[in-house]
């Protein structure tokens, strides 16, 4: 559980950080307003996490993501989210969590809720290179204040159509890293999308937390 709010922590970093170019770099300003002007998206992800050059722990996951809405399907486990109310299935023990998260708390879970939460406290560089056979902008922001959780960020943004493929972050020693395989924008979900489907899950154990 705590790696899936890893993982959403860091996609909501990879939506929120373009705006921290607002007196940078060009490029991440296109990329965010590419990423608004998307509508309703589904990333399919990697999400790992490093210590040095060894990778202690990885996952891989799909989020559907419509504004203040969100759906997350990480390692079996299955979160929804309708703005107000978060279901979470885990099918190990077949047992629903429901509860009314705060914003504090969906600024680790959706990445539309706080989109400006890093716009300051980052010095920041940027070069051109290659990931995965493509040509990306490496953006490099490092925190200005040592108190800044973040300390260190990568975000490689494609050339050719200015989406995120990768970001890298370290708070403390370890690196975690979220390489995006897949990102389909213009989709269209019904309302229910985001709410628990109760009829597919007759049997499960409902612990209501509200």
């Amino acid at each position: 559980y705590n790696m899936k709010r890893y993982i959403t922590y860091i996609l909501f970093l990879i939506l929120s950080l373009p705006l921290l170019a607002q007196d940078a770099m060009k490029v991440l300003d296109i990329a965010a307003d590419r990423i608004r002007n998307a509508g309703d998206i589904e990333i399919e992800y990697k999400a790992s996490i490093f210590s040095g050059a060894t990778e202690k722990a990885s996952a891989t996951g799909t989020m559907w993501l419509r504004e203040n809405q969100m759906k997350l399907d990480a390692e079996g486990i299955t979160t929804w989210y309708d703005g107000k109310t978060r279901w979470c299935y885990v099918p190990a023990s077949n047992e629903v969590n429901i509860d009314e998260p705060s914003k504090k708390e969906m600024a680790a879970m959706n990445p539309y809720t706080f989109m400006g939460m890093y716009k300051k406290g980052f010095k920041m560089t940027v070069k051109e290179t290659v990931l995965r056979g493509e040509a990306v902008y490496e953006v490099y922001l490092k925190a200005r204040y040592a108190k800044m959780d973040v300390k260190e960020i990568y975000v490689d943004i494609r050339k050719s159509d200015y989406q995120p493929l990768c970001i890298r972050v370290r708070e403390s020693n370890d690196w975690q890293r979220v390489s995006i395989t897949n990102f389909k924008s213009n989709l269209q979900f019904e309302n229910e999308f985001f709410t628990f489907p109760a009829n597919e899950y007759p049997n499960a154990l409902i612990n209501d937390m509200r």
